[in-house]
């Protein structure tokens, strides 16, 4: 297997980004459950749903 180069390294980035902030989501809403309980949470979710 050869040495990347910059094309294969900015795509191997973006591959590598999308189960990275997938995971990271997963954390602060189970954060967010675990702080606020799940009526307060899905309520916060709903009130933003609105706002947009």
């Amino acid at each position: 297997m050869g040495a990347l180069g910059i094309a294969e390294l900015i795509a191997l980035t973006v591959i590598m980004a999308v189960p990275v902030s997938i995971f990271a989501a997963a954390v602060v809403y189970l954060v967010r459950l675990a702080r606020k309980g799940p009526e307060a949470t899905l309520a916060g979710a709903l009130k933003r749903r609105e706002l947009a």
